[in-house]
This record gives C-alpha cells, structure tokens and sequence, in this order.
C-alpha cells in the first residue's frame, strides 16, 4: 500500500532531516532543567510530586536523533528518552498544586513552569513528534472505507484480549501474576489520567464537535469500569497519584500517551485525533474485559462481565458511523485522517503489545536470566574472551535511572554489592560473581547498596541470546 498524494502524514521526519544536532542541543538546555536531573536513591517511585521527572540527561551527550524510531526500535533509548522528554513537554501546560506547603515544593513547581523551560519544549516538541511517530503514518491507504478501518478496531480488540490471555497464563505459570499485575497497572492505569486529559483539552477545543455525544470516543465507557481498575490497583499497591511511578512506564506506554496528546494540540489534525482516539478506546475496552476475567473477585458486588461480542460490535459501528458523517460534512481528508488516526493506533497497539509481553516475559523469569547469565560467562570464557564490554566503577548509593540498552548485556559484580530491578518493589540483590542477563530494550535500573561497586557489562551477540530465550517457551522435560 502506498499513501496517496492527496492524504498528507500525520507525522514527517524529512523536513528535520540534516537538523538533529541543533535540536538535541536544544533537548540537552531543556533537560539540564532541575525537574529533570537523574534519580536519586529514594526517588525509585516519586512520592506524588508531579513535578519531578527523572530524564537521565546524560543520555543526551551521545542520542543523535537523526533517523526516527521505526517498528523495530520502539523499546530502544532513545524511543524511551523521546517519550518521556515529550510526556514532560507535553504537561507543563497542566496546573497540579506543589506536593507539599513548604519552600522546597514551592520551589519544585516553579522551576517546572519556567518560562524558559517551556519555550524550549515548544521548539522541541515538533521535532521529537515526527521523530518518534513518522512510522505509524507510512504507507497507508487513507481511501480505506468506514467498516474496513472499523474493522481495524475490532482486530485491536481481538489482538489485545488474545495477548492478554496469554500474558496472563505467562504469569500464572511463572508464579508472577501479583507483581506482573503490577507492572501492568503501572503501564495502563497509571497513564490513564494523562490520556483521559489529552481527549478532554481536545474537546474543550472543540475538536469532537462534529460528532453527536453519542459517536465521540471516549475512555469513560462503562467498560471497563473504573472502581474495579481502582480495586486491582490497590490490590497490587499501585495507588500513587499520577506519575509516582515515572521510572517504570515502557517506550511504548508513554507513546500511547503522547500520540493523543500530539493530535491534541493540533487542530490540523482534529480528524487524526478522532481516529487514534478511538484505537484506544478499543484497547481500553479489551483491558477492562481481560481484567475482570482475571480478577473477577475484585468486580464490584452485582456488576456482571461486560459482553465482549456486543462492546465490540457497538464500538465498530459507533466509529464506522462517525467516519461516514466526517465524510459527508467535512469531506474525503477527513476521512481519509480518520483513518490515518485508527491505523496509527493500530501499529503502536501492535508494537505495545509486544513490548510489554518481552519485558514481563524477562521479569517473570529473571531467575532463568540469572541461569542464562552465568552460561553466557562461561561461553565467554571459553570462545570469546575479549568480546566487547563496558565496565563501571560506582559509589555508596549510586542510583541508575531507570533505562534499556540497545544491545543484550550481562551485568556481573567484581566488587561490591547493588541492587538490580525492573519492576516496581522488585529488589533482585547481587554481590561478587553475580550475574544477570538484560536482553536489548528491556527497562532496568540499579542501586549500589557497598562503598564501591565495579562491575562489568559485556555485549552479547544476538544468535546467543535467542537461542537461550527460546528455551523458556520449551516444554518442561522429565
């Protein structure tokens, strides 16, 4: 499929082509900013200060930003330092009181809204947009008929309730469901107020106007109800307000965010919107059915599952008829962006999906990860032993910011002790010989818990890895 000459992308990363190293260096000003300096030891979950956001702006000395994010990077660094740089820009024009009365909060939420911080973002903001997002609007028949893009929803939502099927039998198998609900609350739940804003500041701008109520998207839908989110929230301990949990959102999860808040802020692209608006309504609906089968005793007393056939159903024909009534009053283009909306949200449901599979995939069974770590070694040793490696040489409470790597790597200790995680509450310790494997894009952070910690990180060829992962989907032998 081709796009056609008429449908303009949402997204293009060509006219910034040739112009990444003047707005790096305007990313490098924005995020020298104090609300966004590295973590520190007690900041693994913010205690509710909305104004802290943790960047890891060292990263920026060597992210080069010159070929956008494509399907197959979407967990990488620098998708993951987009986003969050994106999600900050993006919130400096929300009002949240200072966390507390005293100077140090006053303090915290003026240096947020600095107006120098804020004329940065704005320059920025276009270009990290087309960076992170041009994928998701390639090669797309825009001309595509109202029930064949609603039949893109509902293959969302057959896609999402099949992976979380499968995700959840993962975890039950890996004895991880209670901390692999976790991570996933964090990933949908905790991200839910920031989408929800974004759909509502488009609204107040008048941008769903051309829609009856009743054909709007939206993520209030009765499913899934709030009160059973808000109880398998709870349940799991993940009740912080919004963005306690910075460190631990996936590329693609904050992305999800950012889309919506992209098209948001553009009325050019109202139509866009609409359509992107609805994929997440129906990865939102797909969510709230696969929870209260998962946690059926958290529903609220009397509520019975929703139906997902007829959810489905009345959500392909709500968007269905909203994309006809944009044909006939607006026009072809807006159709045609409508769909460019869905198709976008499609392709990064599609590549959250598996994002978040691989990184509960790896959480679930870090202790075969751990196993793998030491085979590795062992082959190193005796094939390899000067494969390339970092290595680090870290103080008392040297805390890592939570981040991935573009590579697989080992971490082994030499000296010293640290404590490694890549979930909210997990503390996987490790001391001299230890190891653990961290396969390319998958979200980790550490903590030296010694006087001194040296450690080193060897780069692990792919055929190495795979060939070890591919065992934990083998049957169990006797």
């Amino acid at each position: 499929m081709t796009t056609h000459s008429d449908s303009l992308p949402l997204f293009d990363f060509s006219p910034f082509e040739g112009k990444s190293e003047h707005y790096v260096s305007l990313i490098q000003a924005f995020a020298a900013a104090a609300p966004y300096r590295s973590a520190t030891v007690d900041e693994l979950v913010l205690d509710d200060d909305f104004h802290r956001r943790p960047l890891r702006p060292e990263d920026f000395a060597f992210l080069k930003f010159m070929k956008p994010v494509r399907p197959h990077n979407v967990s990488r660094l620098a998708a993951l330092a987009s986003g969050r740089t994106l999600m900050s820009i993006y919130e400096l024009d929300i009002a949240r009181a200072p966390s507390g009365t005293g100077a140090d909060s006053w303090r915290r939420f003026t240096e947020f809204h600095d107006e120098h911080t804020r004329l940065l973002g704005a320059q920025i903001a276009p270009f990290l947009e087309a960076y992170a997002f041009e994928y998701l609007g390639k090669d797309v028949d825009a001309h595509e008929p109202a029930d064949a893009a609603g039949a893109r929803l509902a293959a969302i939502v057959d896609g999402e309730l099949a992976f979380w099927n499968d995700t959840f039998a993962r975890l039950v198998a890996n004895d991880y469901l209670e901390e692999g609900l976790r991570f996933v609350m964090v990933q949908r739940w905790a991200l839910a107020e920031s989408k929800r804003r974004a759909l509502a500041r488009a609204q107040a701008s008048g941008f769903f106007d051309l829609l009856a109520p009743a054909e709007r998207p939206t993520l209030h839908a009765e499913t899934p109800d709030d009160a059973l989110l808000e109880r398998v929230a709870a349940a799991m301990g993940v009740t912080g307000r919004q963005h306690a949990y910075w460190q631990f959102y996936l590329p693609t999860s904050t992305a999800k965010c950012n889309l919506l808040y992209a098209l948001a802020r553009r009325p050019d692209r109202a139509f866009g919107l609409i359509g992107a608006a609805f994929g997440a309504e129906a990865e939102w609906l797909a969510f709230g059915l696969a929870l209260e089968r998962a946690c059926a005793h958290l529903q609220p007393a009397g509520r019975a599952p929703g139906d997902a056939q007829a959810l489905k159903n009345a959500l392909v024909q709500r968007a269905a008829k909203a994309l006809r009534r944009l044909a006939v009053e607006v026009g072809t283009p807006a159709h045609e962006q409508c769909v460019q909306g869905i198709v976008a949200a499609q392709r990064l449901a599609e590549r959250a999906r598996w994002d978040l599979g691989e990184q509960l995939r790896w959480l679930s069974s870090i202790r075969r990860y751990v196993a793998f770590a030491h085979r590795i070694s062992a082959r190193i040793d005796a094939e390899c032993p000067d494969i390339d490696r970092e290595t680090f040489v870290e103080p008392m409470e040297m805390c890592s910011t939570t981040h991935v790597h573009n590579d697989h790597r080992l971490v082994t200790i030499e000296e010293g002790d640290m404590l490694f995680w890549g979930n909210v509450g997990m503390q996987l310790e490790m001391h001299i010989g230890d190891k653990v494997l961290i396969p390319d894009g998958r979200l980790h952070g550490s903590t030296v818990t010694s006087r001194e910690c040296t450690y080193h990180q060897p780069i692990i060829p792919d055929e190495w890895v795979d060939a070890l992962v591919a065992e934990l989907d083998q049957p169990a032998t006797v």
